[in-house]
């Protein structure tokens, strides 16, 4: 059994040597790449083992120093596009378009005072997923979420208890 560092710096095993052999076959090895048979405490490079370096010299490269080929990674698309709209903090975004929305709903009894709430919370969420999460971003839709939650709760607010001392004094 061994361990190997692969092109990323990390350690993979303990694998047999057919693993290592298929490593070999599909680049992700070179002439430099560390290998640590399992008991041993020192590193060596994989050419050095003689059950390897057989299948290294069959290939271009025993002679390549360059870094092992590392697996294709998925890159984060960052367009510019996420600063201006946060796709990725839905509450944020929620909180956002409802705060929005929520400047006509503000003035209905009752309903604009649960509709602030809810504001409120999404924008308050939505701001502590961007402060755990910064690559999400979205910090400035969460503030005007609570921003226009907090004001559509006051009006919300107003109005009930408008509506509820215009219906005591009748």
């Amino acid at each position: 059994m061994y361990t190997i560092i692969g092109g990323d710096g990390k350690e993979y095993g303990p694998m047999d040597s057919d693993d290592v052999l298929q490593w070999i076959r599909e680049g992700r090895v070179n002439s430099q790449t560390m290998l640590k048979r399992e008991g041993e405490t020192n590193w060596r490079p994989v050419p050095t083992y003689t059950e390897f370096a057989s299948a290294m010299e069959g290939t271009s490269l025993s002679q390549d120093d360059s870094p092992p080929r590392l697996p294709e990674a998925q890159p984060i698309s960052d367009d510019g596009l996420t600063s201006i709209i946060p796709y990725n903090n839905k509450e944020a975004l929620w909180g956002y378009y409802m705060s929005i929305l929520g400047l006509l709903i503000m003035c209905i009894p009752i309903v604009g005072l649960i509709y602030g709430i809810v504001v409120l919370r999404f924008g308050l969420a939505g701001l502590k997923n961007a402060q755990a999460k910064p690559e999400i971003k979205g910090k400035f839709h969460c503030w005007i979420a609570i921003i226009g939650g907090f004001v559509e709760l006051v009006v919300g607010g107003f109005t009930s208890a408008g509506l509820v001392i215009g219906l005591f004094q009748r």
